[in-house]
């Protein structure tokens, strides 16, 4: 595989994790480093770890994980979207259960987000492709979408306060079926 195909890859991989980082950072509203590299940190090295996780797993399991992947990325975006709809109609904005630094909830999204990249990870070993540079490349694109979608989401959110949580939880909703359809009814 190319370097130039492993970039293309992995800005394609990084896409849902811009948009949570997007929203994340919507929801924290303080764009300083400490919070950029929890949220930014978290999904590049979920990335990462998920494709050299399907690397290794290769074609032995690769049935099992094709059949449950996409249910499981839903479940969790499509449980944590209703969580903040909920809190933010209830108007229980400060006990959101999407609280971005919060370790548990960044790393469910970066579990959620980072699943497509096993199953490229589990492709590349299946050609015998080397997996430490697109992992390393794919890491690294994560990380910088993500970086700038906190960023810019920080200042978004500061403009749109209240909204956000509501638009945050809709997000969540659309991906978890964004990924269950790409999945299962738009697999062709």
């Amino acid at each position: 595989m190319e370097i130039v195909q492993i970039i293309i890859l992995a800005f394609g991989l990084s896409m849902d994790s811009l948009v949570i980082a997007l929203t994340s950072g919507a929801i924290i509203g303080n764009h300083n480093v400490i919070n950029i590299l929890k949220v930014a940190g978290m999904l590049a090295f979920m990335q990462s770890c998920l494709t050299i996780a399907g690397w290794f797993i290769g074609s032995t399991f690769s049935q099992y994980i094709d059949q449950y992947d996409h249910w499981l990325a839903f479940a969790i975006l499509f449980i944590l979207g209703v969580r903040v709809l909920i809190c933010s109609i209830k108007g229980e904005e400060n006990s959101s259960p999407f609280n971005p630094l919060n370790f548990k909830v960044m790393f469910s999204l970066g579990v959620a987000t980072s699943i497509d990249a096993t199953a490229v990870g589990l492709s590349m070993s299946l050609i015998n492709q080397n997996i430490l540079l697109p992992a390393i490349i794919i890491g690294t694109v994560t990380f910088v979408l993500s970086w700038l979608g906190v960023v810019f989401g920080c200042k978004v959110g500061q403009q749109y306060n209240h909204p956000i949580n509501i638009i945050g939880g809709i997000i969540l909703i659309v991906i978890g079926f964004s990924i269950l359809a790409q999945h299962t009814i738009l697999k062709a």
